[in-house]
């Protein structure tokens, strides 16, 4: 009977695009399982205004049910997956639970703010921060430059990369689509400031006089309420509107039809960890343009797997298209080489060994090395 391991984090239902939701069931279903019994357990609550009291006594609720939990069903791991600025006191009522049931427990960081969230943060706040961290029996970063972020919040976190996963088989046939000129862009990711939408419409703009048969096709919806409303109206004010396609949330089959019809994917958002529809862009051998930001530089090398571009810099964007539009060749030389590095570093079987041999690690029991205490 393979050991149970309880995954827990704010996961939104499959037909609502959500980052974390979607590596959480990838991590589901890769080669851990055939391991590991992995059940997913969302701690996710719609937003809305709560008092302190609220948030307290939902919190104490949820450590006594992690606890509950962990003893009834023979679970050997918590494994919290966890965002930025959301759900932080769920992250301690979890990592809280499983301690005080005698379990390791995992802390993945997915929020690409996490490090922010904690400079903004009061007193009482960042105490919080650094008590999940440290009493995380491991804290599981995605990248090297994430691993330096969280030592330097909390010294005495324990901490481990292992990058998020896509499965490349199944990309594999999306690599074969037919060669044409580089026009269909490819945008995904929910609406919001952040994510860098506004300078893609701006690069559109640059690029639209040249390159009329272009089209930038957008997949999400608002994350920020009104910002697909201000996206629409940025597109008619710039002459662009006929060229922008939106597609709404897309997954599964919608997903694969949209990475099928593109010629490049880009992400220049202002602030990241290591999204996936880079990893799915390079994977399917798309040229990806993306910005320097969160672990974006260490997942593409510029020129030779991907191109990188400044954040909040419409211009270098265009620019990078343009390169892009003209020479054919060489977005295919960028798509070959980043599905290869895709391959190598986060294809699903690969990070899913490492987590099976961190997870044998820590539920041995000649495993001596336990978290620092929660209170040291």
């Amino acid at each position: 009977m393979r050991p149970k391991v309880l995954v827990f984090g704010p996961f939104l239902p499959p037909e609502i695009a959500c980052g974390v939701s979607s590596a959480a069931r990838a991590f589901a279903g890769s080669r851990v399982a055939d391991h590991y019994a992995i059940e997913l357990v969302s701690t996710f609550r719609p937003a809305r205004e709560r008092g302190l009291l609220q948030r307290l006594a939902f919190g104490v609720w949820l450590g006594v049910k992690t606890v509950l939990t962990m003893l009834r069903s023979g679970a050997v791991l918590a494994d919290v997956h966890a965002v930025s600025d959301r759900s932080l006191l769920s992250h301690a009522a979890v990592m809280f639970g499983a301690r005080l049931a005698g379990r390791p427990a995992l802390l993945r960081i997915h929020g690409g703010d996490f490090d922010r969230v904690f400079e903004r943060a009061d007193t009482a706040q960042r105490a919080l921060i650094r008590f999940i961290l440290r009493s995380a029996t491991r804290v599981i970063v995605l990248s090297e430059i994430w691993r330096d972020r969280v030592a330097a919040i909390e010294q005495r976190a324990t901490v481990e990369v292992i990058p998020n996963s896509v499965d490349c088989a199944a990309f594999e046939a999306l690599a074969a689509r037919p060669q044409r000129e580089c026009r269909r862009i490819l945008f995904l990711a929910n609406f919001c400031e952040r994510k860098g939408h506004f300078d893609a419409l701006e690069a559109v703009g640059r690029l639209a006089f040249d390159f009329p048969d272009l089209v930038l096709t957008l997949g999400g919806e608002d994350r920020d309420p009104g910002t697909r409303a201000r996206l629409e109206r940025d597109a008619e004010r710039l002459g662009v509107r006929r060229q922008i396609e939106f597609l709404g949330t897309v997954s599964g089959a919608a997903k694969e039809r949209a990475l099928r019809a593109a010629d490049v994917l880009i992400l220049p958002s202002h602030s990241e960890n290591m999204p996936v529809s880079v990893m799915e862009g390079m994977a399917c051998a798309l040229p990806v343009v993306a910005t320097t930001v969160g672990a974006i530089g260490e997942m593409i090398e510029d020129g030779k797997t991907g191109l990188l571009i400044p954040a909040r810099a419409p211009a270098a964007l265009a620019q990078s298209l343009e390169r892009l539009f003209r020479d054919a060749s060489l977005g295919r030389r960028l798509g070959q080489a980043a599905q290869a590095h895709a391959c190598a570093t986060w294809d699903a079987d690969v990070v899913a060994a490492r987590s099976v041999a961190l997870y044998a690690r820590l539920t041995s029991p000649s495993d001596c090395r336990a978290a620092p205490s929660a209170t040291s």
